[in-house]
Order: structure tokens, then sequence, then C-alpha cells
């Protein structure tokens, strides 16, 4: 059986409620942003204690995160189980031994913490998913056009286009994130239109404004249709595509 007052003995910041029979909330002076205290549990299995967040982290994260790409999710499961914890339909546990308790505790409190962080990642670190968001909306809103990824128009050349949609005069979609990225993009333009390519170009920029000016201008300059972040594509790319092939 769980003996609570000798668990407030051993550590004297913490203290427990009765939140069901054989379930008991953790009190302990750990606290999100919002100043709500971490919500971590602790109940009685068999011969050994399951210390879980009963889904209310994952839950609390939702309000400012979304798992929109697998890499997101991998990041997630990777964070849980270098912590030597369990995922299992949104919850977060460590089942231990009685003995394991005084490690465990902030083992578990440690790995709510760094999951928690993970809105912070996101909008700290949201350009680093903007390859990915952008495949997985083609991959979802456009999959009727039958694109071709990574397309090399000419023999014997390395130079890519992102994704072909394989229209009468195809549409070479390519997506910039950095200058690096832009100076490609229009390289690969400019030698395609010198080898007598029949194509319409269209980029689609994480930011244009980010870029250098450079950049910008031959961006600009160069491609037929501009999409200045990846927002405006999400939002008119659709109907965009369906406007050029009705020309």
């Amino acid at each position: 059986m769980l003996n609570l007052d000798e668990l407030k003995r051993q550590f004297n910041i913490i203290d427990f409620r009765e939140k069901r029979p054989g379930i008991f909330k953790v009190l302990l002076p750990f606290f999100h942003e919002d100043g709500d205290m971490y919500d971590v549990f602790i109940e009685e299995i068999n011969d050994y204690i399951r210390i879980s967040d009963y889904g209310l982290t994952m839950m609390k994260l939702s309000y400012n995160f979304e798992f929109d790409t697998d890499h997101k999710q991998e990041i997630l499961e990777g964070i849980i189980l270098q912590n030597r914890c369990k995922f299992k339909n949104g919850t977060i546990y460590l089942d231990i031994l009685p003995k394991q308790f005084e490690g465990a505790i902030y083992q578990f409190v440690q790995t709510i913490s760094k999951v928690c962080t993970m809105d912070i990642i996101s909008k700290e670190n949201v350009k680093s998913y903007f390859y990915e968001l952008l495949d997985n909306y083609i991959d979802e809103h456009l999959k009727n056009y039958q694109i071709e990824k990574d397309h090399k128009p000419l023999p014997n050349s390395d130079l890519t286009v992102d994704y072909v949609i394989p229209i009468k005069k195809p549409i070479y979609l390519f997506a910039v994130k950095d200058d690096t990225k832009a100076s490609k993009v229009v390289i690969s333009c400019l030698t395609f239109i010198t080898q007598k390519i029949n194509y319409r170009s269209l980029i689609v920029s994480e930011d244009l404004l980010s870029l250098n000016k450079f950049y910008q201008s031959q961006i600009i300059n160069t491609a037929d249709k501009v999409f200045t972040r990846l927002e405006d594509f999400q939002n008119k790319g659709a109907e965009y595509l369906q406007r050029e092939i009705a020309n």
C-alpha cells in the first residue's frame, strides 16, 4: 500500500490530495508559465507505483502548439523515451517500485518540463518546419494534381525542381526558406529559360522579406508567380492553380 505519510517525511516539499479513490495528485512546487501547477498523479498498481499526468500535459500544450508534422511527433516521443517514461493515448507515465520514488518523481517532473518547452521551441524554431509543412500541405490539399517531387528537367544536371504540377505548360514549384535556397532557385529558373524549357515558375517563400534584398529582387524578377509567405500559399495556392489550369 502507498504510505503517503512516509513519503511526506522523505520529501518535505510535497503533499498529496486524493482526487479519486486510490489516485492522488502530487502537490509539487513546479509550475507552468501561466502559474498552474504541474499535473502529477500517483496510484498503486499491483506491486508498483504509477506516476502519471493523465493526459493533462498534452492537453495544456495543445492550447499553443499543434502536432501537425511527423517531425514534431518524433521530438515529443524522443523526449519522453530519453527520460525513461512511457507515452500512450496522450498520457505520459512512469511505473516504478516504491523504493524508486525519490528519483522517479523528479525524473517525471523533468520530463513534463521538457515536453512543455515544445511550444517555445515552436515559436523560436518554427522555420525549421517550413519544408515539412509545405510538403504536408501539398500532399493533403493538392493530391489530385499528381504532383512529381524532386524533378530534374535537364539530363546530366543536378538542378532540381521541388514540385512539378504536370499540366499542358507545367508549373515548377520551388520552396524557398533562406538565401542559399533562393540563389539555387534563381540559377535553376534562369538555366531552364536558356535551355528553352516550357514551364511556368511558382515560388513559395517562407518569408520573402527575411531574405537578402538582392535575392528578394531576383526572385520577384525571375518567377512567374511568388507567394511571399507559406500562409499565403496555404490560403490561396489551390485557387491559383485552378485558375492556371483553366487558362
